[in-house]
């Protein structure tokens, strides 16, 4: 019988993955409600992408493209805004790589 723990995530990382998912999601809903445009990105994510916005904390380009393909004129705004709420959360390297992403 193989060893279960083996293919099981140490709760810890599952616990702190989630809660750097949840920031990552509030700080997007946030600043694209901000915007007027939250619900128009999630939409075209969902069509697309077949995702939600959760995902896009694993999958930035997914944010990334279609905030510049729809939304182009707001992206420098919207990225900075978003770098500043999480700037203080950069150290983590999941964070650091959405931001990287974004920012490319």
């Amino acid at each position: 019988m193989p060893d279960t723990q083996q293919f099981a995530k140490p709760h810890e990382q599952y616990t702190h993955d989630k809660i750097r998912e949840t920031l990552v999601h509030t700080i997007l809903e946030k600043t694209l409600s901000s915007a007027g445009i939250y619900h128009k990105v999630a939409s075209e994510i969902e069509k697309r992408y077949n995702c939600n916005m959760y995902d896009c904390y694993k999958h930035p380009e997914y944010f990334s493209s279609i905030l510049e393909d729809k939304h182009g004129d707001m992206y420098g705004t919207i990225t900075e805004s978003i770098n500043k709420q999480l700037e203080m959360f950069s150290y983590e390297k999941p964070i650091a790589r959405f931001l990287q992403v974004i920012n490319s």
